[in-house]
């Protein structure tokens, strides 16, 4: 599995190890001229910090270290210049093996990239601690963050030239070839046809067994040409809606009606006082007597219409 398939979000790996490379070289550069033009005496504040600190001036390590800066500055020097230039030599390695994909010549930077990176955590790591006892709490936060982003950004550079190896063994695989082709700048699925339109390309398309295959790499292959996951016609039924009961006839929904919410509505207006016994032998009687007969008709008939 690859450890990234895009850098920053937006560029491709190949394009981010060339950025890496570049920003090694301007690194090496500018430590290297300042090493050159002030000689071991840009290390003289980390001196100072090491000497006046009760924890660690008394360690053997940071006593050997500043016995050696002290002691032979020239050859402490020469093997910091040493570093920066095999460091300088294996980041234009990794643009030469970026651009003609050549991962061996990748997996260099790879290794000082991941080199600098524990050796800025473990410095970072101590000089906080030493600084602690001499600095504001807020400076020392605002140091400490600067520091883990640093340390994070160098940490992703170093996964970039290892994401760049993994990508270079992929597209050399037989795998890879038997898909796409032998060259992996101009691979099968995006090749235009001879004898078509230059605008048009043909597709590729390999034919998979089943739907739970598990195959990743091909699938992200289709799910790009948006073919994964496959799409089956859909069925839209054309059948009208059928009702529970047909519909009834003018006529019969007529003899439904009996009046009884017309009848509730003008009963204060017409009939006054009468109450609704007194209607069927009052001046409200046909009314009544024609709703009664009507809803025992339809109560009778019921069956017949359903």
């Amino acid at each position: 599995m690859l450890f990234m398939e895009s850098y920053m979000c937006y560029c491709s790996v190949r394009l981010g190890v060339i950025v890496v490379a570049i920003l090694t070289i301007l690194r090496c550069l500018s430590m290297s001229i300042v090493l050159f033009v002030l000689g071991v005496a840009c290390f003289d504040p980390l001196i100072d910090i090491l000497e006046h600190d009760a924890d660690y001036k008394d360690r053997k390590m940071v006593r050997r270290l500043i016995n050696w800066i002290e002691n032979s500055p020239e050859n402490f020097l020469i093997s910091l210049q040493i570093i920066f230039l095999r460091t300088l030599a294996a980041a234009i390695l990794s643009i030469w093996g970026s651009l003609k994909l050549q991962k061996w010549l990748v997996l260099p930077l790879a290794f000082f990239e991941l080199a600098y990176f524990l050796q800025f955590t473990i410095q970072h790591i101590f000089l906080m601690i030493m600084l602690k006892k001499q600095i504001n709490l807020g400076l020392l936060i605002i140091l400490t963050l600067i520091g883990s982003f640093y340390i994070l950004f160098v940490g992703y550079n170093a996964f970039t030239c290892v994401a760049m190896f993994q990508v270079i063994s992929l597209v050399r695989s037989p795998q890879y070839r038997e898909l796409y082709g032998d060259d992996p700048f101009h691979p099968l699925a995006t090749r235009s046809h001879p004898h078509r339109d230059s605008s048009v390309q043909q597709l590729r398309v390999l034919k998979m067994d089943n739907d739970s295959d598990t195959d990743i790499d091909e699938q992200k292959r289709l799910s790009k040409l948006g073919l994964w996951p496959r799409r089956y016609p859909q069925v839209v039924s054309v059948i009208p809606v059928q009702a529970p009961y047909p519909p009834l006839k003018w006529w019969q929904l007529q003899a439904m009606d009996t009046g009884q919410d017309k009848l509730q509505l003008d009963s204060s207006a017409v009939y006054r006082n009468w109450q609704q016994g007194e209607l069927l032998n009052g001046v409200g009687g046909e009314v009544q007597r024609k709703n009664a007969l009507n809803r025992r008709y339809a109560e009778s008939q019921m069956h017949r219409w359903y």
